[in-house]
């Protein structure tokens, strides 16, 4: 009876996740979207075969297909996510492009030559979604804490002292495994990209909002779970190893430590989740985040934690961040940031939206010792019926 008792009147406060076990778990955030111009003169059943093909080829990936047939309705409203993008598709067809979450928009360089529509965007496909960075990127992610990415410039000197900046924040992100709410294996991860493969990771740098041509310094961003992108896109002054340990340092998170979840489901890298990545992660975590039970119980987390469920965007250019300065607590290092599940680094709150938080934690707390001290009651209650029942049958 004790033992019961003792159980009842000490609720866990921790969520059974981490921030980091989010990151694996599709909670219906916007996939997307690669959208076709057909040939006007292919015909309805053309059409209907070329999306499935197309769905084929995309399963497993986080890229829904939309046939649209050019210059069939100029009122369409995909041509406004497309609007601008040079070439902008002819009324003739066909051509495809690919539409970010955040709104902007890649056209895909389809292959000359006598292909079908549907044999060239899945060449063009392949392209985008073998991308050896993107790869790495998800590997390392898997079965480790999450990753830094660092894009070198040209300049040996400042790659240099990124590479350290990085090395740094992942030394330090390292060494606080084992304080963290919940035990992660392996530390983050670093994936360089040099200025000799740029070329070849047009679409990776097209997810961060940049062509080839813009890398004319370092740059880094933190990866972590499906490959979502957490946090700003470092550079220059803002490109150290303190600030990349306080982005770091919120995947290690308890998933309900107070975060604004809308900035944690961020951009994910267009790219292919298979069976064996699946595998790895399973046997990391422990669960299998595609279980639906998993998806229902962090899909009501996520919510709760919203307040509204609509794609954030690309991750927010974070105020106490920016100006070339340090993270706006100066005095907080990465590892208090992970002991007390501190989201102050990623949404800054005014005293009365803390005052709210402190007032909601304390009716919880009354809430839980209510409803304890009453289960304490009614246990006491029984025991003593059963003590006067026992006396008088004796």
């Amino acid at each position: 009876m004790f033992s019961a008792l003792a159980w009842y009147a000490c609720p866990a406060y921790g969520c059974r996740y981490n921030v980091r076990e989010v990151g694996f778990i599709d909670v219906g955030i916007d996939p997307y979207r690669l959208v076709v111009f057909t040939d006007k003169t292919m015909s309805p059943d053309e059409g209907a075969r070329l999306k499935d093909l197309l769905d084929t080829a995309l399963v497993g990936t986080n890229i829904r297909c939309e046939a649209v047939t050019a210059g069939s309705d100029a009122n369409h409203p995909v041509l406004a996510s497309v609007a601008g993008v040079p070439p902008v598709p002819s009324a003739e067809g066909p051509g495809a492009v690919l539409v970010s979450p955040d709104g902007q928009s890649m056209r895909l360089v389809l292959p000359p030559g006598g292909q079908s529509i549907a044999d060239s965007v899945s060449s063009s496909l392949d392209a985008i979604l073998n991308s050896p960075t993107c790869r790495q990127i998800l590997e390392r992610a898997a079965d480790s804490y999450g990753v830094v990415l660092l894009i070198e410039g040209p300049q040996p000197d400042r790659n240099a002292a990124a590479r350290e900046a990085a090395s740094a924040a992942i030394k330090e992100i390292g060494e606080q495994l084992a304080y963290m709410p919940k035990p992660i294996a392996k530390g983050p991860g670093l994936v360089v990209l040099d200025q000799s493969s740029l070329a070849y990771e047009e679409t990776l740098l097209w997810t961060l909002g940049l062509k080839p041509q813009d890398i004319n310094e370092p740059k880094a961003a933190v990866f972590y779970g499906r490959g979502r992108w957490i946090g700003p896109l470092f550079k220059g002054k803002m490109l150290t190893s303190e600030n990349l340990g306080q982005i770091l340092s919120i995947i290690g998170a308890d998933c309900e430590c107070g975060l604004d979840h809308r900035q944690l489901q961020g951009t994910m890298l267009p790219a292919r989740w298979d069976e064996e990545l699946g595998r790895r992660v399973t046997r990391d975590l422990g669960f299998d985040p595609e279980s639906p039970v998993v998806k229902m119980e962090m899909v009501s987390i996520v919510r709760r934690g919203m307040g509204r469920f609509n794609y954030p965007g690309r991750p927010i250019s974070y105020r106490n961040l920016e100006g070339g300065g340090s993270v706006a607590d100066s005095n907080m290092e990465p590892n208090h940031a992970i002991a007390r599940g501190d989201s102050s680094i990623l949404s800054p709150r005014t005293d009365a939206a803390q005052a709210d938080t402190d007032s909601t934690q304390d009716r919880r707390g009354l809430s839980i010792l209510a409803t304890s001290v009453g289960g304490m009651i009614l246990l006491v209650a029984l025991a003593s019926a059963v003590i006067v029942l026992r006396a008088r049958s004796s």
